[in-house]
């Protein structure tokens, strides 16, 4: 595997990256803008508010491009920051992924609704781009063992169960001819193909919003049966990386809905939407399960916060946790080695990992229920 540090490119760290950046950026706020309002169909279009946004997509673009790449802030401690065309790639995966998700909190914020126009896409691009792409996965450090000498710091990605590299996946789950892999990660995909891309007419079950579909669902089983076929043959890294992204998007979207359940049974009626569990099924397939998990726990306190804001403003809506998971996700990103590093023993200890998406489904679920008890005694107060 291809990591940081090969063929380098010091040249995406100079000023002179910003004539990509900026440009690449205003045409991703345009886009944004653009988006949103043909999906929600808000009209007529502000141009104040989308130049506001033009704006703030380029400040975006350019701090990440900053602390991606300039400062090298997501490589682990011990590893030297070295330009090379993988942290380029590694930043366009991360400002990409950013873009799907500030375009599903908008939508949540104003209708209460995460459209699959959005995740679909989202969860497409980001398999895609793993498979193509397996360096550009989230960064973590491993020792490289040496003979007659101190073992020293080397760099992987993040993988299912660990590195990328090492340990890799378990040999059951390899490319091509190991068919259990094939058959995992085909039984994966369909599983989200079936709950994530439901149509209108499903059952209240299946789809518990108004959700619009890019496409009709047999073209998306179909390009996304023959692309795992197609990368299993391939193998090698480009599979581990399409197998990460896959179980990424199976555990993170098995949380939200683990989630949605307790929320749910606590307050005696639906307390989140679907569009929730397909946002974190997508972030899943961008940065692994658990990258996720720890965005989880992050929104649990944020939503809470929002909750509290919304109490003191004395708003009567009802609390989109969908922006919760974005900035919880944002966060885990752009802060991705100090939570990394204090994260990663729990990880490794299944008993105690266990016990941390207890805390999340329960931490959530105790929330939502604490922030309808006290907006229901708020509107009573008022009356």
């Amino acid at each position: 595997m291809t990591l940081p540090g090969e063929n380098a490119t010091a040249w995406m760290a100079s000023p002179m990256m910003l004539l990509v950046v900026v440009p690449l950026a205003a045409g991703a706020g345009w886009l944004l803008t653009r988006g949103v309002a043909a999906i929600v169909e808000f009209l007529p279009a502000d141009p104040r508010r989308h130049r506001a946004v033009w704006g703030m997509t380029i400040l975006a673009a350019v701090a990440l491009w900053w602390w991606e790449v300039v400062l090298g802030s997501q490589l682990p401690v011990g590893i030297a920051t070295t330009y090379s065309a993988t942290l380029g790639l590694r930043y366009l995966a991360h400002a990409i992924l950013f873009l799907f998700l500030a375009a599903a909190a908008w939508v949540d914020l104003r209708h209460r609704v995460i459209p699959d126009a959005i995740t679909v896409p989202g969860v497409l691009a980001g398999l895609g781009w793993n498979a193509c792409f397996p360096d550009t996965l989230l960064p973590i450090a491993r020792l490289l063992a040496r003979s007659f000498a101190t073992p020293t710091v080397g760099l992987d990605v993040l993988g299912p169960a660990g590195g990328l590299t090492e340990p890799g996946l378990p040999a059951w789950l390899g490319s091509a001819p190991a068919v259990g892999g094939l058959a995992a990660a085909g039984l994966m995909f369909a599983v989200w193909w079936w709950a994530g891309t439901a149509p209108d007419d499903a059952p209240p079950e299946a789809n518990t919003q108004a959700r619009r579909l890019p496409g009709p669902r047999l073209l998306i089983a179909l390009a996304g049966a023959g692309g795992i076929v197609a990368v299993w043959l391939v193998g090698v890294s480009h599979w581990a990386g399409l197998v990460t992204g896959l179980v990424g998007l199976t555990v993170a979207g098995g949380l939200i809905w683990a989630t949605r359940l307790g929320a749910s049974w606590a307050l005696g009626r639906e307390a989140m939407g679907f569009g929730d569990v397909t946002l974190m099924a997508m972030a899943g397939a961008w940065l692994g399960w658990q990258a996720c998990l720890l965005a989880c726990l992050l929104a649990v306190f944020l939503g809470l916060a929002h909750g509290l804001s919304q109490l003191l403003r004395h708003a009567e809506s009802e609390l989109p946790f969908g922006p919760s998971l974005c900035l919880g996700l944002v966060i885990v990103v752009v802060a991705w080695q100090r939570l990394w590093d204090a994260a990663s023993p729990q990880f490794e200890r299944p008993l105690e990992l266990a016990l941390v998406a207890g805390l999340v489904i329960g931490l959530t679920a105790i929330t939502l229920w604490a922030w309808a008890r006290l907006r229901t005694s708020t509107a009573a107060r008022r009356d």
